[in-house]
C-alpha cells in the first residue's frame, strides 16, 4: 500500500472514491472507464487520475476489456482492504505507533535523568564520607 499520509487528506479521498465504488458496483459488477472519469471527475477533478492510478497500484481495483470497452471493477483485495478500514486505518495504525515510539522516547529521557541525578548523588556521598573527618 502506498503511504498516504505524506499528503494530506489523500487517504480521505482514496476511502471516499472507493466507498462511492463500492456502492455503485453492489448494482452492477463493472463499470466502463469512462463512465468512471464522467461520474467521478465533478467530486474529485484534477486528483481522479493520480487517485485512480493509486488504486490500481494498490490492486484495490482493476482494469479490464469487457463488453463495453474498458471496465473497471474491485478486486477482492479491495472490497477486503475496505472491510478491514481502508487507508484511514494505515493512517490511524501509523499514528498509534509513532506515540508509542514518542512515549517510550519519552520514559527513556526520564529514566536517563534519574540514573544521573542517583549518580550525581552517590558520588556527592562518596567523597563527603571520603573526607569527612569523625
Amino acid at each position: 500500500m502506498q503511504l498516504t499520509s505524506k499528503t494530506p487528506g489523500l487517504d480521505e479521498k482514496l476511502d471516499g472514491l472507493l466507498s462511492l465504488l463500492m456502492q455503485e458496483f453492489e448494482e452492477k459488477p463493472t463499470i466502463p472507464l469512462s463512465g468512471f472519469h464522467a461520474q467521478y471527475e465533478e467530486f474529485f477533478g484534477e486528483e481522479l487520475h493520480d487517485l485512480q492510478n493509486i488504486l490500481f497500484d494498490d490492486g484495490l481495483i482493476r482494469c479490464f476489456v469487457g463488453k463495453k470497452g474498458l471496465e473497471i471493477e474491485i478486486t477482492h483485495k479491495g472490497k477486503t482492504f475496505m472491510a478491514n478500514g481502508g487507508y484511514s486505518k494505515e493512517i490511524r495504525e501509523e499514528m498509534i505507533s509513532h506515540e508509542y515510539a514518542l512515549r517510550s522516547q519519552k520514559n527513556i529521557k526520564v529514566w536517563n535523568n534519574v540514573v544521573t541525578v542517583a549518580f550525581l548523588i552517590a558520588i556527592g556521598v562518596c567523597f563527603y564520607l571520603r573526607h569527612h573527618n569523625p
